[in-house]
């Protein structure tokens, strides 16, 4: 699937759980139902700050820099991609990327919104051996290109939808 397709069906996807989330009585929103782990909001959110994050907070892309990336980071991927595709618990790689639980629904699909506007916005200004550079840094999986960043934003969400999904059956 080429880069834009695979970006469009991530953000019809990710634009289908925050409407289905603003449909949601706000209490179900913050309910914890399980001790110790996070409400739906903070889910979302933890998305959005992930994503920020992997993306370098969004600067102006010229200021982007490529980095090495070696075989080790190959396999780091792989290793990130499988756990997050199978759905293992593993504490979250950075604190920067946990919740903190303050933000509302509109704020966090405000956030998100502008994540993926300058996601699009940067691919677009690419050619095609951009889509290749390893700009991006993920804490565990290190460099990432933008192709394997998109793949890894895709994972995630799918990860956290299934998550979001037994929350929402303990709260029936």
């Amino acid at each position: 699937m080429r880069l834009n397709k695979r970006l469009h069906a991530f953000n019809e996807k990710r634009a289908a759980l925050l409407d289905e989330m603003e449909a949601l009585d706000p209490a179900e929103l913050v309910a914890r139902p399980l001790a110790g782990r996070w409400s739906i909001l903070e889910i979302i959110e933890h998305l959005v700050i992930a994503e920020r994050m992997v993306l370098q907070g969004l600067p102006e892309p010229s200021r982007l820099v490529e980095r090495e990336r070696r075989l080790k980071h190959r396999f780091l991927y792989l290793i990130v991609m499988f756990v997050l595709k199978y759905g293992i618990r593993v504490q979250v790689p950075s604190p920067a990327m946990v919740p903190r639980g303050a933000r509302s629904l509109r704020e966090v699909r405000r956030l998100w919104d502008e994540n993926q506007e300058w996601l699009r916005g940067y691919i677009g200004s690419l050619d095609r051996r951009g889509f290749r550079r390893a700009v991006f840094e993920h804490p565990v999986a290190g460099p990432l290109s933008v192709e394997q960043t998109v793949r890894m934003d895709q994972v995630h969400l799918n990860t956290h939808i299934r998550q979001i999904r037994r929350l929402q059956r303990l709260l029936i």
